[in-house]
């Protein structure tokens, strides 16, 4: 603006002039709008940080035939993401800043060219990085694999052996078995033995003492009729006792009162002594 102040200056105090001057001072006016704007988009320009930076200091420390590791593969990968990303966004600054300059059309294919020469840039690192990890975990895998060929035959063998022993161990758990279960049916013929004895000896104690109760009250039966009899046996005797007696007191009064010549009493009955009675049970 200023140098377009400076050329207008001198025009202005032309007033006769004015009407001749005037598309000439129209053609000056747009020029310095023109250059204002240029110097400007310079400026803005001269702000925007290189969108083929990132992609350059990526390649740079990042040399190809150093990506031969996969701790600087992987780290190569983190930093290519992070490349692109800074790439993406200095691209998006470079289009933003296109729209405010006159041919907008030509600065956007600019930007857009920019861009594909940086991600063009980072695509290699990206690419053998990416392969160097493929091919070792391919490398890995072979190895996992030969080892495990290798481990065939021992594990085959080690399977074998182990089938045999579990083999074994069934057989000999069936045998366990059937000895547990003769084992069991002897205790249970045994126990069945044992039951069927007490059984019997229940029984025979059982008959014993239902005899001995028999015999007990036969013994008392015979008891008893011993005791009655002995009972009337003392009767009698007690009976006969007595009639002695009175036979013997009858005659001696009548020797007396023929003696003393007295007419001979009257003969008196004898009381006879009445029987035992039978007690209840005979002891």
């Amino acid at each position: 603006m200023e140098f377009a102040s400076l050329i207008l200056a001198p025009l202005s105090p032309s007033p006769m002039c004015a009407s001749r001057q005037r598309p000439t001072l129209v053609a000056l006016g747009i020029a310095a709008l023109l250059l204002t704007l240029a110097v400007n988009v310079q400026a803005a320009d001269a702000q925007l940080k290189p969108v083929a930076e990132p992609a350059a200091e990526l390649t740079a420390r990042y040399p190809l035939e150093t990506l031969n590791s996969v701790e600087t593969a992987n780290r190569a990968l983190a930093d290519v993401a992070d490349a692109k990303a800074e790439v993406e966004a200095r691209d998006l600054e470079q289009r933003r800043a296109c729209y405010q300059k006159f041919f907008v059309n030509n600065c956007l294919d600019a930007a857009k060219e920019q861009r594909r020469q940086a991600m063009k840039t980072i695509r290699p690192v990206d690419i053998t990085a990416n392969a160097f990890l493929r091919k070792d975990r391919a490398d890995e895998r072979d190895k996992a694999l030969e080892v495990h060929a290798a481990e065939q035959p021992a594990e085959a063998a080690q399977k074998a052996q182990d089938q045999k022993a579990k083999e074994l161990s069934n057989a000999d758990k069936v045998k366990q078995g059937e000895a547990k279960e003769k084992e069991v049916a002897a205790n249970t013929r045994k126990h069945l033995g044992e039951e069927d004895k007490r059984v019997a000896e229940h029984n025979a104690r059982l008959k014993k003492a239902q005899q001995d109760a028999a015999a007990k009250a036969s013994q008392r039966a015979a008891n008893v009729a011993a005791f009655e009899k002995k009972a009337q046996d003392s009767a009698a005797r007690q009976r006969e006792v007595a009639a002695n007696k009175a036979a013997k007191a009858k005659d001696l009064a009548n020797k007396k009162a023929a003696e003393a010549g007295v007419p001979a009493a009257p003969a008196t009955p004898v009381a006879v002594p009445p029987a035992a009675k039978t007690p209840a049970s005979a002891p």
